[in-house]
């Protein structure tokens, strides 16, 4: 019998943690226990079935080979796999511009992708309308002069006529008069700011920045030169765009951060990584995840959990100004290194990782924080594609949660 429990006890143990499948020898088992033998083989074979279709999922590989349909452990990760390929291809639909598409079968995540793409389409709605808008004010600007000097002092543009012989100032509506009132050298700003012979060029639009009382201003200056009491001069019809640019960047801001750790989130982070693998510039990619956050949030709540991601994106944000640090979404981070090899990207994260194990914050608690990653250095000379690094980053952060996680295990 002690035989028997022995063998089958090692074998189990393997089962869950030898890095290869092995035999149970049948025939060295009590008769009595040859079919739970059997039936443990046909278990463990089951299992690594899941874990190998449940690893290429974690990568990202949908086009894995699904478990047979006798693999009933497997049933909840080929419906997954079914809803993600799914998915994926509803994502592409909505990425060439199908704001129709609808998910309703994965719960909370059905209902923030609805909301996506229904925000996507309300603000492409918004975009064309205000662009259509631009083109309309501009078209209305080109009246014909008689028109355009009737008019001005209702227009709320600054305007300024201005002689091309020596930049006096010929005319000004009241918008443009109310700017020389405030600050006398505005309007030589402006001139100076604008290529020396345009003065004598057809219509111009110009985007000029400068800065007063130490604020950045936008402005757009629409140019006409005409012939003003005998002379050569040029119309400046000024727009101060300053509000609107700010709240470009407002908007800019919200598309390319994570909500909760103000990191850059997974969108900006692929671009920003497809842009520095085209123009092959030497950088390390890092894979960051997270240890035990699951238990984190189970355990003691998502408050707690959203302390500890918070906490993580500013480590992770200390590794130094220029790397690039991105939520991809969960307890996943990416971050970017210029010009850093991979020891020097490894040796930075052990740093990293010594330091998030004696947070303050963590005196009486019972829990701890680590993280796992993977770091993959790319050069000019990398061939793999921006998937293929993020993958292989994956799979070496793996490889540093089981050995880390080992390790505690042998402590133990």
């Amino acid at each position: 019998m002690s035989a028997t429990s022995d063998l089958l006890f090692a074998y189990l143990r393997n089962m869950f943690y030898a890095t290869s499948g092995s035999e149970l020898e049948l025939d060295k088992l009590e008769e009595d226990y040859v079919m739970l033998g059997k039936g443990l083989m046909f278990y463990a074979h089951c299992v690594r079935q899941y874990l190998e279709f449940a690893n290429s999922m974690a990568r990202g590989d949908l086009g894995t080979e699904v478990p047979p349909p006798e693999n009933e452990l497997a049933a909840p990760l080929k419906s997954i796999h079914a809803n993600l390929k799914h998915l994926t291809w509803q994502s592409q639909q909505v990425a060439k511009g199908d704001y129709k598409q609808r998910v309703d079968y994965m719960g909370e995540f059905a209902d923030a992708f609805n909301t996506m793409v229904e925000q996507l389409a309300d603000r492409q709605h918004k975009l064309e309308n205000e662009i259509d808008i631009s083109r309309k004010r501009t078209e209305a600007m080109e009246q014909s002069n008689l028109l355009f000097r009737e008019l001005m002092r209702l227009i709320p543009q600054q305007i300024f006529v201005v002689s091309i012989a020596n930049q006096e100032i010929l005319l000004t509506n009241d918008m443009a008069q109310s700017e020389i009132d405030y600050d006398s050298e505005y309007i030589s700003e402006v001139i100076n700011l604008l290529p020396g012979d345009e003065a004598q060029s057809n219509n111009r639009t110009f985007d000029l920045q400068l800065i007063q009382d130490g604020k950045e201003r936008f402005l757009v200056v629409n140019m006409y030169p005409i012939e003003w009491q005998g002379e050569n001069a040029a119309v400046l019809i000024i727009n101060d765009v300053s509000t609107e640019k700010m709240r470009l960047k407002e908007l800019e801001n919200y598309a390319y951060r994570d909500a909760l750790t103000h990191t850059y989130n997974r969108f900006y982070g692929m671009l920003a990584l497809n842009e520095w693998m085209e123009s092959k510039r030497p950088f390390s990619l890092v894979f960051v995840d997270l240890d035990n956050l699951k238990y984190v949030n189970d355990k003691f709540g998502h408050k707690e959990g959203d302390i500890y991601i918070i906490k993580m994106a500013g480590y992770l944000q200390s590794y130094s100004q220029d790397t690039v640090v991105c939520r991809l979404g969960g307890d996943e981070y990416m971050l970017l290194v210029p010009d850093a090899s991979f020891d020097e990207a490894n040796s930075r994260m052990e740093e990293i990782q010594q330091a998030i194990q004696s947070d303050e914050y963590l005196k009486g608690k019972d829990y701890y924080y680590s993280i796992s990653f993977g770091v993959v250095a790319i050069d000019e000379n990398t061939e793999m594609s921006s998937s293929d690094a993020l993958s292989v980053a994956d799979e070496r952060m793996y490889v540093h949660k089981r050995m880390r996680k080992k390790g505690r295990q042998v402590a133990v």
